[in-house]
């Protein structure tokens, strides 16, 4: 359910922002298009006197792309990002998308994609967290709005270089603007885990090799009787935003490296065996006794599986067997 209090949208619409329902009356003159599922790239600065709101396309375009695929988005207009700006210093952005009612049957309801900040370039962000639908249905209802108010300003513009299908200007002293939808602190007003904004940095412009990057992370609703509430989103790669204006995407390698045991401690029959994960990786422990330590690791007792989160993370053994012995196998 939308928290009126939060959201700001054209009166009569209210009740239909759960989907494609949008798509009729006024909005028809909107040049901006917007369904359930698409990728919404949206900007914003302290103190400008607009917005920038970019439709990147459907989710779906992500979430099968092989490792090592690199593209650039057409659909994010550098002039438009430039003439919405005065600079690309300070500027805080973000990607998000949510599986609204009717949505899409390839996914479960409630589905988020959802970008994290990287706070060094070059390091892989934590990733957030699968939460229950209703969880995350709050915070799916913030991002749809994002994508509704874009629309809704786009259909009160004429359209113009500022105001196209797949860009909009959106004048903050509209009913429009991204902030009550965003919040203060970028967490869509408190119904997300965390801050979902980047931000370049006071001198970005000051040399064109500077980027800035947030990871996308997709985040099926969990359920604690199938043991993935709380559990790591699945990667999907990351955004890099450089100081000319454009946006690439970028899938990474399907090799995981290998983890490696940090600890090993037993506490009566139980031993707890510590290691490290990356993001969205599945572990499994192993273990065997002193007959079988010569055989191959896949014969080896199966024990629990984790999904990594790019953190030390541990998974036990219960044995009485005074001799055992460990391994870590990545699942595919």
């Amino acid at each position: 359910m939308k928290n009126s209090s939060n959201l700001r949208l054209i009166p009569g619409l209210a009740g239909a922002v759960g989907g494609f329902a949008l798509f009729t009356g006024a909005l028809h003159a909107a040049p901006f298009l917007y369904g359930s599922g698409n990728l919404l790239l949206a900007f914003r600065q302290t103190g400008n006197a607009s917005d920038y709101v970019v439709n990147l396309g459907s989710a779906t375009n992500f979430t099968a792309l092989p490792p090592g695929t690199t593209f650039t988005f057409p659909n994010n207009s550098p002039s438009q990002l430039t003439n919405a700006f005065p600079s690309v210093n300070g500027l805080q952005w973000s990607v998000a998308g949510a599986n609204r009612p009717p949505g899409d049957a390839s996914f479960p309801l409630q589905t988020i994609w959802v970008t994290a900040p990287r706070l060094n370039p070059a390091v892989q962000s934590p990733a957030w967290l699968r939460k229950g639908t209703f969880v995350q249905g709050t915070a799916a209802s913030q991002i749809d709005a994002l994508g509704v108010n874009a629309a809704s300003s786009s259909s009160s513009q004429p359209a113009g270089p500022g105001n196209t299908a797949t860009g909009v200007v959106i004048p903050v002293n509209t009913d429009f603007t991204l902030g009550p939808v965003l919040g203060d602190n970028s967490d869509y007003a408190g119904t997300f885990q965390g801050s979902v904004e980047n931000r370049t940095a006071d001198d970005f412009d000051g040399d064109a090799t500077n980027v800035s990057r947030s990871d996308l992370y997709e985040l099926l609703p969990g359920t604690s009787a199938g043991g993935t509430l709380n559990t790591a989103g699945r990667f999907l790669g990351y955004f890099e935003l450089k100081p000319d204006g454009t946006l690439t995407f970028h899938t990474v390698s399907n090799v995981v490296p290998s983890p490696g045991i940090t600890g090993i401690q037993r506490t009566g029959d139980t031993t707890t065996v510590s290691f490290t994960t990356v993001n969205g990786a599945r572990y499994q422990l192993r273990a065997t006794d002193a007959l079988g330590s010569s055989a191959p690791v896949t014969t080896w007792s199966a024990g629990a599986i984790l999904t990594g989160n790019g953190t030390v993370q541990s998974l036990q053994d219960t044995s009485t067997s005074a001799a055992r012995f460990f391994a870590i196998q990545v699942l595919p």
